[in-house]
């Protein structure tokens, strides 16, 4: 099977979401499926244009992976399933696939992406806020408030259009038909959906497949399992053919699940139901013959032109006991370095006045990117009971100032009530955070207002 490697860069930003719901919390994307890609190539009348269009979308010879980020040019990869963290220590992670029993609260990693030598960095978000028109009044249409959650511009992603037994015109079709094609997910026709596609080129697809006693595959995208009588499944039996229950390690076995309805545009009309494991999961299987594992790296389950079913055969990242990441802090810094500008030089007050304004903007965004660096870093450790907590140190900061609020902070987290709950790692995590500040009392009051809503929401995330 061949290979034609493409990048996608975000011209604008871009809204994909996870299901085709438009009312209530609708959860993002943080990978563009291949049905966009499948899809861009059949819009438009598109389809007729192939010599012979029943192996280009049906067959299966042509298969358009998912795009996942690019990071300096190299593949990334969704956060693996089996890392596990310390609760009260963030920074103590095991791969659960070599170390069951090692961490005594554990903790799963969902989020971001790593790449092969574990660098992590994550996803970056957009959100407006609109509101549909009344035309008759010319003004915002009473209660139709709604908002969009968008991948920001500038991001690039990487995906791959695998094909055999295609003609080279209907190739050399399908690489023209994708690089013309410039608008990606939802709200098109507004500010959003603007993407440019290039070629980098193709490749031959070879990868060891050796047999071993144990073998590690990685979802690389969604799974989407049927049994022998078609019907969608999560029983992971239906592997490939003639794997028993007795092949699957269940205590080395990490997957997560969701469930898609997709909608098809040309038939104006939903399909039916498909229940996923999500991209990111770990299964381990044992005692598999070369030919199952020849049927496992050629694609898993349903769906495969759309991009389900990739797999990746012990991967080098699912290899280590203790994961040590290499922190990628671009998420929170700008790339375009602001800086303080002297006051001294300007004697005019209206070039003073904009000076300190400039000024004190940058220094708000330094506690911004603070503040926001912490709750990525370490949010981990403090649970939704303590929002009280917060609340109390809100207050504190009403009546203390730059030098006195460390000081206040630790008298009231060390005595009373409050000294059980912040026992631990709380209390010192806390403490160095407001010490290394820029500035203590503004970092101090901006984080006590973040924390109850980061856990707020991870809670509403878990309960959907």
């Amino acid at each position: 099977m061949k290979e034609l490697v493409f990048q996608v860069e975000f011209m604008s930003d871009i809204v994909l979401p996870a299901t085709s719901n438009t009312e209530g919390k609708v959860e993002q994307l943080d990978f563009i499926p291949g049905s966009a890609f499948l899809g861009m190539v059949a819009a438009n009348e598109n389809y007729d244009r192939f010599e012979n269009s029943f192996d280009i979308f049906h067959s299966g010879k042509v298969r358009f992976s998912d795009a996942t980020l690019v990071y300096q040019d190299s593949p990334t990869y969704k956060m693996p399933q089996s890392f596990f963290y310390e609760k009260t220590d963030e920074q103590k992670i095991r791969n659960q696939l070599i170390s069951l029993e090692e961490l005594t609260q554990p903790k799963q990693l969902r989020e971001g992406y790593i790449t092969s030598d574990l660098k992590r960095f994550y996803v970056e978000y957009v959100y407006a806020q609109k509101s549909a028109y009344d035309k008759v009044n010319r003004r915002s249409k009473d209660s139709s408030m709604y908002g969009y959650k968008a991948i920001k511009s500038g991001t690039k992603w990487q995906f791959t259009l695998r094909n055999t037994d295609i003609t080279p015109e209907d190739l050399e079709r399908l690489k023209i038909t994708l690089e013309s094609s410039t608008r990606l997910g939802k709200s098109k026709s507004s500010q959003y959906g603007e993407v440019k596609i290039t070629c980098m080129g193709s490749k031959e697809f070879v990868e060891d497949l050796s047999l071993q006693d144990e073998i590690v595959l990685y979802a690389k995208s969604r799974l989407a399992l049927v049994d022998n009588f078609g019907n969608p499944t999560y029983d992971l039996q239906y592997l490939c053919k003639d794997l028993t229950y007795e092949n699957i390690v269940y205590n080395k076995t990490h997957i997560r699940t969701s469930t898609l309805t997709p909608f098809n545009t040309t038939r104006k009309t939903k399909d039916y139901e498909r229940i996923c494991i999500n991209n990111g999961s770990v299964i381990v299987l044992k005692g598999i013959t070369q030919k199952q594992l020849n049927e496992l790296k050629n694609g898993v389950g349903a769906y495969l032109s759309e991009g389900f079913g990739e797999v990746l055969v012990n991967p080098s990242f699912l290899r280590n006991k203790d994961i040590v990441f290499q922190e990628e802090t671009q998420n929170y810094k700008q790339e375009d370095q602001r800086t303080l500008i002297e006051e001294e030089p300007f004697g005019d007050a209206t070039l003073l006045f904009l000076v300190r304004k400039h000024n004190e903007k940058i220094k708000k965004l330094d506690i911004a990117n603070e503040v926001a660096e912490f709750i990525q870093k370490k949010s981990s450790i403090y649970n939704k009971q303590m929002n009280s907590q917060w609340g109390s140190i809100r207050s504190l900061c009403a009546t203390s100032s730059n030098e006195t609020i460390e000081e206040n902070i630790k008298q009231y987290i060390s005595h009373g009530v409050a000294k059980e709950k912040w026992r631990d790692a709380k209390a010192k995590t806390l403490l160095q955070a407001i010490a290394n500040s820029s500035n203590k009392l503004a970092f101090t009051k901006l984080l006590s207002i973040q924390m109850p809503k980061v856990k707020n929401m991870k809670k509403e995330s878990n309960n959907d």
